[in-house]
């Protein structure tokens, strides 16, 4: 795989044609973004198109537009679920005066809508051809002084505009990396890098940042509401069980998993139920056995409205942290809202002081299950590090005084987490990837869709061979009508 992603590097710098170097450039970021094989920024790659971009804008003239804010937000794509966009929201909130949008991507008409709503103007990029997304998102963030990135990690066109900017106009750009734990484009010209946990601190000591650091945290709003009081159940007690995150979440990796800790809370509870929030079933084989096993008492749903899922939240006697990946500030959110929280150990880990919450083993969570009891100390904690308000001061303070802030989280909790943990073994890839991306590399030529499928699993690649299929089917379906 690394000998496959170095001759497509080499594409990107041999390329004569600047739109086909942005396109190749944008899919071999897709492809590290899934596929962690110890690559986690390019910032050669990105100097190399800055310096071709700023040789096709000679001459271009620039014009200020009206009515701006002196801070815009920048995101590829914003989503209605998921904690990426929520962070966004959360922290343009916190401006005292306007701050603008810039979408470099496309946007569901939902979503574009819910977002418009915390900023004074919104703008969206109208092409999709990579240099003309480049010089277009040039004149929009040329009106700006302040340049707070929210970007996928494969979205080189911002980066290489941002870049552009900085060079010609001497903005200043900020990046908020929402996904930590993967490759990401923008090292090389972020002013300022936020981090959110130590788990991305400590995966940034493998990349080249070329400006300062700063910690930020994930904002987490504190609830009102009052605390569940302490728990001693009974063994026959019927009690609620709620645990929510997205399938990949709870996919098995590396002997990791939640299954026997659903097994044996449901085993020794003989009338409680565990409900799971977020996963497809269908789709989610992993669960099938215990689904078999339990029937009605666990109970898998793939989507519930806000206002079912925040009623089955707050009715549950317990909240279980996915594992082996954790929500995030998710499971502290929950915490601040007054539930019972319990969860295993993740090598994913340092978002919250909430992690001390956690156990190493079944039978830890369980005797916290048996014996349940606040924390006083991990919640004055989480407030300190997640609450908004502290937060708010970090990131204004760094945004327009210049002020950093050292990793809090490196401090207060103790590390046993695993930075290689997504990384896979030596020799074929066991990893996803999707019918676009691999259509996009077929389109290089050069054998290297071949190769890529002989670089993975054989498992992966009659999956990927079935998603080309199928969607070669609906795109003929399309056709036809």
């Amino acid at each position: 795989m690394k000998k496959l992603m170095a001759d497509i590097q080499s594409r990107i710098f041999s390329e004569v044609d600047l739109d086909r170097s942005l396109d190749i450039a944008t899919q071999y970021g897709n492809l590290l973004w899934f596929a962690d094989i110890g690559i986690y920024d390019a910032p050669a790659i990105e100097r190399y198109l800055i310096d071709r971009c700023l040789g096709q804008l000679n001459g271009c003239t620039f014009e200020r537009q009206d009515n701006c804010a002196s801070v815009v937000h920048v995101i590829s794509e914003p989503l209605l679920t998921g904690g990426h966009t929520r962070l966004m929201e959360k922290l343009a909130g916190m401006h005292e005066d306007a701050v603008d949008l810039i979408i470099s991507r496309s946007a569901s008409a939902r979503a574009e809508s819910r977002v418009k709503g915390f900023f004074s103007k919104t703008s969206k990029v109208s092409t999709d051809r990579p240099l003309e997304v480049v010089v277009e998102l040039v004149k929009l963030l040329f009106s700006y002084e302040k340049i707070v990135l929210h970007i996928h990690p494969d979205d080189i066109c911002t980066v290489v505009a941002c870049g552009v900017v900085k060079r010609l106009f001497n903005r200043q750009v900020f990046f908020v990396n929402h996904a930590d734990h993967v490759f990401s484009y923008g090292t090389s010209v972020a002013d300022y890098y936020f981090e959110l946990s130590s788990y991305g601190s400590r995966l940034d000591q493998k990349k080249n940042i070329c400006g300062k650091k700063s910690f930020l945290g994930i904002p987490v709003v504190t609830s009102k509401a009052s605390r569940h009081p302490d728990l001693t159940p009974t063994k026959d007690q019927e009690l609620l069980f709620v645990s929510a995150g997205s399938d990949i979440k709870y996919k098995p990796n590396k002997g990791r998993d939640l299954f026997a800790l659903v097994t044996h809370i449901l085993d020794v509870y003989r009338s409680a139920r565990f409900l799971i929030i977020g996963t497809n079933l269908k789709s989610s084989f992993w669960w099938w056995p215990l689904k078999i096993k339990y029937r009605g008492r666990l109970v898998i749903r793939a989507h519930l409205e806000f206002d079912e899922y925040s009623k089955a939240v707050a009715d549950a006697d317990y909240y279980v942290d996915s594992h082996p990946i954790p929500g995030g500030t998710a499971f502290a959110e929950q915490y601040l809202s007054g539930q019972r929280c319990v969860g295993l150990v993740s090598p994913i880990q340092g978002y919250s002081p909430a992690d001390k919450l956690k156990r190493m083993n079944v039978q830890e969570v369980l005797s916290c299950i048996n014996h349940y009891q606040h924390s006083d100390s991990i919640f004055s904690e989480i407030e300190t590090v997640n609450g908004i308000e502290n937060v708010k001061q970090r990131y204004l303070s760094c945004l327009f005084r210049g002020q950093t802030t050292e990793n809090m989280l490196n401090a207060s909790n103790e590390w046993t987490g695993d930075v290689t943990f997504f990384k896979k073994d030596e020799g074929r890839a066991d990893v996803d990837i999707s019918a676009k991306s691999f259509m996009s590399v077929y389109r290089l030529g050069d054998g290297l869709a071949l190769r890529l499928l002989r670089a993975l699993t054989i498992n992966k690649s009659l999956k990927l061979l079935a998603k080309v299929f199928i969607s070669a089917v609906r795109f003929n379906k399309k056709v036809s009508v």
